[in-house]
């Protein structure tokens, strides 16, 4: 997403490791990504609805601004409104997370929203032979490109994935170190061959091994405390651009790597066909929405529908629209009073009308979420059928907080936060706690402190800004006995047995259907036994982009990020 909630100002106070290990947890300047399986190990559910595929062929992106021949050269330039930390693409978070897959290298990456898309990237195919072994055959040729760094110019292979899920294992600062601890058992090479094996049967495999924060670096960078510091503002890969300079506050420039192995299928030219991406830091968005329209950037995500409206007018500029995939969310605290009642669980579901943000804070652009957000598609409840689940009944609100002797609540949220429209939440969550009854007593604090507050459980209520949310995992862990990341940090879950094998099962699930019908029938369960994560409603997004700017892939969320066959008109 273009919002990066806990960047890294805030995390000098919160640890990285608490903060980041997430499942399903993506920051992005341009969107949100993830993935699962295919080849063998099942394919995730339907598509999300959004774009339909211009194509008809739901196993390619669709294409904005199509114009044929393609040309190389120019320099495509972005803006981001939030700095970028690290280049190192095992710790990084905040805007530097963008252009990880342009540096690097992942094995296999799936698109979250149209399952049907692969890119195999360092990993020409995979197969899945049993439920824990994952075998993927590394293609020859992906070349680290020219570097300044002391690496050789050579092939990516076996021994850096290995050196990679090393690293991810025991440095302890790592984003996705909890995912190899809990998960993976070995990582071997035999040949062309990597060898995944993991501990118990895990149906978001894939999502995690083709993630941002576990893309491949040469193993000379991961040896050494001091390879390790060079990747903070430099880079050495076998990605299609390498970085060139990156200045604090400033901005980051990434030339084309010519070692760079892939060619484009429909012209046999080598890609990118973009010479650099500038990327810009502009955290005005006034001053960002000047820069396109004076052609200083090519790509702008608007302040909602009304400004891509606006701007589509402008015949100067076409209009990507992305189904979102974060929320904000109600979180209770089933462990303090008066949400270690069940009824106060429900009266507090049901004094939200989630169509009042829908049409308040997003004017209609955006849609009622479940427990599991909308855009997951077949993962999800949706109409009716999430109407009848999570009905929106004051009075029945009010019946309930008075049986439970009245509700006056200690309201924690972060004050003065405009991310993702927090602060137009907190308007309408404020009116309709008083309209059922239940008073609430606002605690704001700075979003540092509430953060601090947060990831402790040093709540009973809250309005949680949340991350990216790529598959239906993360979601329902809120739910399960130790929470989202099963040390007790944000929430601690119902504690409820059903629930957790429920959630479990999800996860064990690698046949597409039956993880279809586990995410189903556990947020079933969790809803009989009242839900203390409450995702409200998520919107669409927009993104403008300059007509010189051609062949644009859309349609697949973020993971256009790993494409690069678009190209500038001169």
């Amino acid at each position: 997403m273009s919002s990066m909630y806990w960047d890294r100002f805030t995390t000098r106070r919160v640890s990285r490791r608490r903060l980041l290990q997430s499942a399903g947890v993506a920051t992005a300047a341009a969107g949100a990504v993830l993935l699962v399986g295919c080849g063998g190990g099942g394919q995730s559910p339907a598509p999300t609805p959004g774009l339909p595929p211009q194509s008809g062929d739901l196993s390619q992106p669709d294409i904005l601004n199509p114009l044929a021949p393609p040309v190389r050269g120019g320099r495509y330039a972005v803006s981001l409104n939030e700095p970028f930390d690290t280049f190192d693409p095992h710790l990084g978070v905040a805007g530097s997370t963008d252009f990880f897959p342009r540096l690097y290298n992942s094995l296999v990456h799936q698109s979250p929203t149209r399952p049907e898309f692969f890119f195999y990237d360092l990993a020409e195919s995979y197969e899945n032979p049993d439920p824990l072994t994952w075998n993927f055959k590394i293609r020859p040729g992906v070349r680290i490109g020219p570097n300044s760094l002391g690496v050789p110019e050579r092939d990516l292979g076996p021994d850096d994935v290995v050196a990679t899920f090393d690293r991810i294992r025991n440095d302890a600062r790592t984003n996705n170190g909890s995912f190899v601890k809990q998960y993976v058992e070995s990582v071997t090479a035999s040949g062309a061959v990597v060898t995944i094996r993991t501990s118990k049967p895990y149906a978001w495999f894939l999502s995690r091994v083709g993630s941002y924060f576990n893309t491949i670096p040469p193993r000379e960078l991961l040896a050494t405390d001091a390879g390790l510091a060079k990747l903070r503002d430099q880079s050495a890969g076998a990605g299609p651009y390498r970085l060139a300079s990156a200045a604090e506050g400033e901005g980051a420039v990434m030339e084309r790597n010519p070692a760079y192995y892939r060619k484009d299928d429909a012209s046999g030219l080598q890609l990118p066909y973009i010479d650099a991406i500038d990327a810009k830091i502009i955290t005005d968005r006034s001053a960002a929405r000047t820069a396109l329209f004076s052609g200083q950037i090519h790509s702008y995500y608007t302040d909602g529908k009304a400004e891509a409206d606006e701007i589509r007018g402008h015949g100067d500029f076409y209009m990507e629209e992305i189904p979102g995939s974060t929320f904000i969310s109600a979180v209770m605290n089933p462990e303090r009073p008066p949400f270690n009642d069940p009824r106060a669980r429900r009266a507090l579901a049901l004094a939200l009308n989630r169509q009042q943000y829908v049409d308040i804070v997003y004017q209609g652009d955006a849609k009622p979420d479940g427990l599991v957000h909308w855009t997951l598609g077949s993962y999800a409840y949706d109409g009716e059928e999430l109407s009848r689940r999570q009905p929106f009944d004051v009075a029945e609100s009010k019946r309930l907080a008075e049986a439970v002797g009245g509700m006056r609540v200690p309201f924690l949220y972060p004050a003065a936060v405009t991310l993702d429209q927090h602060d137009s939440h907190l308007q309408v969550f404020f009116e309709q706690m008083k309209q059922a009854g239940i008073e609430l007593d606002p605690q704001p604090f700075d979003l540092t402190t509430w953060l601090e507050k947060y990831v402790e459980i040093d709540y009973t209520l809250t309005l949680a800004l949340n991350q990216v949310y790529e598959t239906p995992e993360m979601p329902l862990d809120f739910h399960r006995t130790g929470g989202p990341l099963g040390d007790r940090s944000y929430s601690a879950g119902l504690g409820d047995a059903d629930i957790d094998a429920a959630v479990d099962r999800t996860k064990q699930a690698l046949d597409p259907e039956e993880r279809k019908s586990a995410v189903l029938a556990a947020q079933d369960l969790i809803w009989s036994k009242e839900p203390a994560f409450l995702p409200l409603v998520t919107p669409y997004r927009y993104r403008a982009h300059s007509r010189k700017l051609h062949d644009m892939p859309a349609g697949i969320g973020t993971s256009h990020l790993w494409l690069t066959t678009m190209w500038l008109e001169a």
